[in-house]
């Protein structure tokens, strides 16, 4: 239900920034990158609570992106504190999500395997 949730308050934060971007609004950047950045932020770490609950094991390599993850969340934070455009801090949000994608596909698969194939308890690596 969280994901659900984080994915339907990540439009009505989408809807905040492109009424901020037609100067419809009485928030300021900040306000309205923390529409859009706090539930993007809840649906990826969500994501990867589910991923231990299903698998019991977490890797190095989940802390390593998840953490990278987060950095690109606080740079989008950290340019629109900067005085950024909005569409250039969302679009720096926007590759917050690409950092896991890119780093699964290029090191997650090894790991995904080591995961299934030990069925035998929780693994923290």
């Amino acid at each position: 239900m969280v994901i659900v949730t984080s994915i339907v308050a990540t439009g009505a934060g989408l809807h905040v920034a492109a009424s901020f971007i037609e100067n419809e609004t009485h928030i300021g950047p900040l306000a309205t990158l923390f529409a859009v950045a706090i539930p993007v932020g809840v649906y990826l770490g969500t994501i990867y609570a589910l991923y231990y609950y299903l698998v019991q094991s977490f890797v190095r390599l989940h802390a390593w992106l998840l953490m990278a993850t987060a950095a690109v969340v606080v740079l989008a934070i950290i340019a629109a504190l900067a005085g950024i455009d909005m569409a250039i801090c969302l679009v720096i949000l926007m590759l917050a999500p690409a950092v896991t994608v890119v780093g699964y596909e290029m090191l997650g698969h090894r790991h995904q395997t080591q995961a299934l194939a030990y069925d035998e308890g929780p693994t923290v690596n």
